[in-house]
């Protein structure tokens, strides 16, 4: 095969492969801001902190924010790992596909509860997820552990 003519498959080749990844940039965009909004929401000042309800199943993650360690444990468990930073302490949520971080401090005064100051969910591996869909995953993964552990001998 002449030079020219294998380039010129070449390119063709490489023309259908990029043909089959086509990609709606307006679907990319919206799932980035979705999953961005939650960040700036915790970087916004609020004139009062109302310390919000623990909800049945929190849908996104700018939902966690103000709650306490007891209401993520009812929703999602236990973290995967636990590191403490001076007063606060960093939470990571993990599965296989998505990971979720969240910081809880204190206000400025030392006696005052852990709440989440901040949280971030992001996919793991190369599928694209929102923070919806990872939220859903972390709450059906501490479903089955809690409901593994209720069938354990001499729990209850």
């Amino acid at each position: 095969m002449p030079p020219r003519a294998l380039i010129l498959a070449s390119l063709l080749v490489l023309g259908a492969c990029a043909q089959q990844q086509r990609v709606d940039p307006q679907a990319v965009l919206e799932e980035v801001l979705a999953s961005y909004r939650t960040s700036l929401a915790g970087l916004q000042p609020t004139a009062a902190p109302a310390m919000p309800r623990p909800q049945a199943t929190p849908g996104t993650v700018s939902q966690l924010l103000g709650q306490s360690p007891d209401a993520l444990r009812r929703w999602l468990g236990e973290p995967r790992l636990r590191r403490r930073e001076g007063a606060a302490q960093i939470w990571l949520y993990q599965t296989p596909f998505c990971h979720l971080d969240v910081v809880l401090d204190r206000d400025d005064a030392p006696s005052s509860p852990l709440r989440v100051s901040y949280a971030a969910a992001r996919s793991s591996g190369t599928d694209r997820q929102t923070e919806a869909s990872c939220l859903q995953e972390l709450q059906r993964g501490a479903g089955s552990t809690r409901s593994d552990l209720a069938s354990l001998p001499g729990a209850g």
